[in-house]
């Protein structure tokens, strides 16, 4: 499964050696670490600055090659130049951001938990409880600003979390990896095959791997790297799951495609039943 992160900001813009803040080399290690342990490789890391129409095309772009999951980060502010609200709007196209009753209720009580009197209505602040609509908010755990979640076309899930480590990693912890975790959840009467492979990397075995599931109804697939020897990954753990007669067909088939392939080896570790 592929992974992209689009990080929206001037300020990322600013520096002209082209480094990133050191609370965003944070964000994206934790990130890059999680969601390699969940079978995700972590491609493109884009960096976009807030005018209008910089991130809707990036987001159409990703749609269109099929990535699993794509994360912004930053934009969700209640000020002028926070617009990713308004570019997911354009992308999703059902209309403009709007109050969500649940971010609205967030937010007003996140002032009310910092002793913050709550601005009057129709201020900017309200920005941060609004979602358009077919999308739905994320609750914030550590700030303000409500984060967002939605699917892009058929394959590609999208999670827009806050600008900074101390609000978009408790985001990221508590809200979005406990989802992507859901998602895998194997469902009742499901069956779970892993095999172990050797002898090739990741960048190679990734789209077999993905093809291969997608010609197979029903069938999921994930990798994860396994194990490392001499600073290199040894071997790759593919998880196949899915109903179980189909599941049992697909792993003798997956394993002698692999077998043709000069260097590799195969080894099925674990078949659970239903």
């Amino acid at each position: 499964m592929r992974a992209e992160v689009i990080l929206v900001g001037d300020e990322l813009l600013e520096d002209a050696h082209g480094v990133q803040p050191d609370y965003m080399r944070e964000l994206l290690q934790e990130m890059g670490a999680d969601l390699s342990d969940r079978g995700y490789a972590l491609g493109r890391v884009t960096s976009v600055g807030d005018m209008p129409g910089e991130l809707s095309p990036l987001l159409f772009d990703a749609a269109a090659r099929n990535v699993d999951l794509v994360v912004v980060v930053g934009g969700l502010g209640p000020t002028h130049d926070d617009r990713v609200r308004d570019e997911v709007a354009m992308v999703v196209g059902m209309g403009p951001p709007r109050p969500h009753p649940d971010a609205m209720r967030w937010l007003v009580a996140s002032y009310q938990e910092r002793d913050i009197p709550v601005p009057e209505e129709g201020g900017p602040w309200e920005r941060m409880g609004h979602v358009p609509q077919g999308v739905e908010p994320v609750h914030n755990p550590a700030g303000m600003a409500a984060g967002m979640a939605f699917r892009l076309g058929p394959n590609t899930r999208v999670r827009c979390l806050p600008g900074v480590t101390f609000e978009a990693l408790p985001m990221w912890r508590e809200e979005v990896l406990p989802d992507l975790d859901r998602d895998w959840a194997p469902a009742p009467g499901s069956r779970k095959a892993v095999l172990v492979v050797r002898g090739v990397s990741e960048g190679v075995l990734g789209p077999v791997v993905e093809e291969f599931a997608a010609t197979r109804p029903g069938i999921r697939a994930r990798i994860n790297l396994a194990d490392a020897q001499g600073g290199r990954f040894g071997s790759i753990r593919v998880t196949l799951t899915g109903e179980p007669d189909g599941v049992e067909m697909a792993v003798p088939e997956l394993v002698t495609m692999l077998s043709h392939v000069q260097g590799i080896a195969v080894e099925v570790q674990e078949v659970t039943s239903p």
